[in-house]
């Protein structure tokens, strides 16, 4: 009996554990994400991939626009 406690016990301990880590991965990549967009890390992408980067190639720049 005392046993089947321990190993109950054991697989809660391991189940919070991976709760635990799960949850701080999401908040660490929340933070990253945060942080990018405070630095304009994230606009400086979105200007990189618009289709106006290619200095007004005429026809292509419109096509692509």
């Amino acid at each position: 009996m005392r046993e089947a406690a321990f190993d109950d016990r054991a697989q809660a301990t391991l189940e919070y554990a991976l709760t635990v880590a799960a949850l701080m991965a999401v908040v660490a990549a929340l933070a990253l994400l945060w942080r990018a967009g405070e630095t304009g890390v994230l606009a400086r992408l979105v200007e990189d991939a618009c289709s106006h980067v290619l200095d007004g190639m005429g026809l292509l720049d419109i096509a692509l626009y």
